[in-house]
């Protein structure tokens, strides 16, 4: 071939090349086009499609944007569907960066994952499952493992609803502006992940730091609540007491475990102040407790064998309202666990055990009312100061109780003894004390008891009480100081000369000396006669005064029967409570009834 010819091929062969190669890179580029604009609805069509198919509810996506060169996808309007037109998960705008090779695998792997304002429903179901245990799980829908890398998640502006659908009435804690940060979520690995994060509770504040995973359930995490409203926790405290919080803002430092991270259920240690607390009766809506600081250390509550322990509580300015009403019931019962099922559906919350090391008192108050009698009766105690410790369900009448105080009218008071009310009995040894207690604040009982109003006096009470199985047996000494009775105010109150037999009685200081006993059921204390409770004290003083006969005679059947009620008497009288006498013992009954019908 010519030299001419072949220099004219050479050129036409490298403008077919070219041609070839711009054909080429033109179909390359627009399969390249073509494959990055039909890209985000095949994202679209696959992010809903394993959504769908790990969560077993329907899945939308407002819009899908794709940055090739970021790796990114921007998500809007994306929705998990719930019950009615709630989603049980929804984010405003959801920024991906992926891995490329999640595009041509199964699976999703993200290095990292931003929710902007999103809302999660987290249900607790009756039977124990979480409503999204399978989204999160190992395994996806028909058992094909489908992995799920999340390197890095943060959630801004965020919202969680955590519902409990055990309990009879479901109960919601809702968190609100939630940043959350997480690591290392793989759901085909059974190791936890790591989250920190904060979120607005209620008005208060909870942050929180630890590991979770969901296949299988595990919570390890650190909380800390600030300012959080004790109303927030109403709902679970219905199952502890029957008061419910009226007032109170909580603070608290706890450690959280559930699931693989704990041998004893769910587990939580810690410690927490609750300031301004107000509690009150769900049944009137009235206040029946307050306290400036409630604070509790030492706390650890566990449900696989139900308890709950502190070290110490400490209570500052505590005030405690006391009812006994017509029918001698009291309003203490609202401070018992309530007796209906908590509906769990499983043995947590039922025969629960408490305890309590230490229960610290200072400057406490408690108004008694007792309204059973015609004319009510109230007695303010202040200044409590003491300890209560030991206290524990599980052991019998065994708690240290040591209370000191005053009475309205300055008197002092003494609580000591073993006592513990979270027993199913109560059992117990009790004495209280009670020094120069001004009668007139008794007046109602007297009135009720005496059928006289009292114009002056004092005692002073020396109350021993045991408590056996329920049971109540008192040795009551009581010490009365110049009394002086006035006019009668009820003739049917005792058929006993009253202003006679305070002559009778006082002895050479002025001072009336009775032992008390008593017995009762507390289950049942309405069915004590207290009438013939002091007239039997009477009888038994009246009876051991046989010991100076001729001094007792003269008094009772004497000229100075007139004056016995403004005299100082000479009886010397200091009932044992046992109602013998070693002299004369047919003659106690006689002289009773010879004083009685004396007028």
């Amino acid at each position: 071939m010519p030299h001419s010819h072949r220099s004219m091929a050479q050129p036409m062969r490298k403008r077919r090349l070219g041609i070839g190669l711009s054909v080429l890179a033109a179909l390359v580029l627009l399969f390249l086009v073509a494959w990055l604009w039909a890209l985000p609805a095949y994202i679209d069509q696959r992010l809903s499609q394993t959504l769908s198919d790990r969560s077993g509810r329907q899945v939308s996506i407002d819009d899908v944007t794709l940055t090739p060169w970021r790796h990114q996808v921007t998500l809007d309007g994306l929705r998990i569907a719930g019950q009615a037109d709630t989603p049980v998960f929804s984010s405003q705008r959801v920024v991906a960066t992926f891995d490329w090779h999640s595009l041509f695998e199964s699976g999703w792997r993200f290095e990292r994952i931003e929710l902007k304002s999103p809302r999660l429903q987290l249900i607790w179901r009756s039977g124990g499952e979480w409503n999204l245990a399978q989204l999160f799980g190992g395994d996806g829908g028909g058992g094909e493992s489908a992995p799920l890398r999340i390197a890095q998640l943060n959630v801004s502006d965020g919202r969680l609803d955590w519902i409990n659908r055990r309990p009879d009435e479901p109960l919601t804690l809702s968190l609100k502006s939630l940043d959350l940060e997480a690591r290392h979520y793989d759901n085909s690995d059974d190791r936890p992940f790591s989250l920190q994060g904060q979120a607005d509770w209620n008005g208060g504040t909870l942050k929180g730091a630890g590991e979770m995973g969901f296949s299988p359930w595990t919570v390890d995490v650190d909380l800390e609540a600030d300012q959080v409203p004790l109303t927030t926790l109403s709902g679970y405290l219905a199952y502890v007491v029957r008061a419910e919080p009226a007032a109170g803002s909580l603070g608290a430092q706890i450690r959280l475990r559930a699931g693989r991270a704990s041998d004893a259920g769910t587990q939580v240690n810690g410690q927490g102040v609750i300031e301004g607390l107000e509690m009150r009766d769900p049944e009137k809506d009235q206040t029946i407790a307050r306290a400036e600081r409630f604070a509790v250390k030492g706390l650890t509550f566990a449900s696989a064998e139900p308890e709950l322990t502190a070290e110490r509580v400490s209570l500052a300015a505590p005030w405690l309202d006391v009812t006994i009403n017509e029918r001698l019931d009291t309003n203490l019962t609202a401070w018992h666990p309530p007796s209906s099922n908590n509906g769990t559906g499983g043995s947590e919350g039922s025969g629960m055990r408490y305890a309590l090391d230490t229960l610290a008192i200072e400057r406490g108050a408690v108004a008694f009312s007792d309204r059973h009698l015609p004319r009510p009766f109230e007695l303010d105690f202040s200044a409590l100061n003491g300890e209560w410790r030991q206290l524990n369900s599980g052991q019998s009448g065994e708690a240290q109780l040591s209370l000191d105080g005053q009475v309205a009218d300055g008197s002092p008071l003494r609580i000591e003894g073993t006592f513990d009310p979270l027993g199913d009995a109560l059992n117990g040894n009790l004495n209280l004390h009670f020094e120069r207690l001004d009668l007139e604040t008794l007046a109602p009982y007297l009135r009720e008891f005496g059928g006289y109003a009292v114009e002056r006096g004092q005692a002073t009470l020396d109350l021993d009480y045991r408590i056996d199985q329920g049971r109540l047996k008192a040795q009551n000494h009581l010490v009365l100081h110049r009394l002086k009775l006035g006019e009668e105010v009820d003739a049917s109150a005792t058929d006993l000369p009253l202003k006679t037999l305070v002559g009778v009685l006082k002895s050479d200081d002025g001072t009336i000396k009775l032992d008390i006993p008593m017995r009762l059921s507390l289950d049942d204390p309405g069915s004590v006669d207290f009438g013939s409770v002091a007239g039997q004290a009477i009888r038994e003083a009246l009876e051991n005064l046989v010991s100076s006969p001729l001094e007792t005679v003269s008094e009772v059947v004497g000229d100075g029967a007139e004056s016995a009620p403004d005299s100082e008497g000479r009886g010397n009288v200091a009932g044992d409570g046992n109602g013998q006498s070693d002299e004369a013992p047919g003659e106690g009954p006689a002289l009773y009834e010879r004083a009685r019908t004396r007028q």
